[in-house]
């Protein structure tokens, strides 16, 4: 295991995962459109894989910690129900997704923030498939092991109390900053295929 560093895209916002490794994560690549909407209207498109796939890396949020420009974090929902979907309002560097509560431990982290991700292994989930665009997969892979792993991991930070440790919510479960639910006419640019 080895601790692995992040940054957005112009350096404001630096952090570091934890004792990174295959076991403590899932490397993973998520076709579903909302992912690719949320890269869209941060004008990340170009960091997408083929079929429109987004990169990501699923870790417990206790592994995660920001040493720098912590006051950049920002927040967006693509819906009132939709995920919390963080990034680096700096520069609109997407960082991370997670649900709306501390209580489920999970950021899925946007990998080509990390300077390397060796450390994670290679992918080993391809999700939501059906929604890809021309060019990527048409068959999902490696769910049941995404889910188990994240069972695991979760029961693990519920036995430690890190479950509690999470850099995008407060000590009494609230966001550090609060989301903002983009417009409808946003929505509908984020969401044109």
């Amino acid at each position: 295991m080895t601790d692995v560093g992040f940054s957005c895209g112009c350096g404001t916002l630096k952090g570091i995962v934890q004792d990174a490794s295959p076991r403590s994560s899932c490397h993973l690549v998520c076709y579903c459109r909302d992912c690719r909407a949320f890269a869209r209207h941060l004008g990340q498109v170009d960091k997408l894989e083929p079929g429109g796939g987004s990169p990501l890396v699923q870790v417990l949020p206790a592994k995660i910690e920001i040493t720098q420009g912590a006051d950049q974090i920002a927040c967006l929902r693509l819906s009132p129900k939709g995920l919390h979907r963080w990034y680096a309002a700096c520069c609109n560097t997407p960082l991370a997704n997670t649900v709306g509560s501390p209580k489920v431990p999970l950021a899925g982290m946007w990998r080509p923030q990390f300077a390397r991700h060796d450390a994670f292994g290679p992918v080993v989930t391809n999700g939501f498939t059906k929604a890809a665009l021309p060019g990527g997969p048409r068959r999902d892979k490696g769910l049941v092991r995404m889910l188990g792993g994240l069972v695991r991991r979760s029961l693990s930070a519920y036995l430690n109390g890190s479950v509690r440790q999470n850099p995008f919510f407060d000590a009494a479960g609230a966001p550090v900053v609060q989301p903002v639910l983009i417009s409808a006419e946003d929505r509908a640019a984020a969401y044109r295929d």
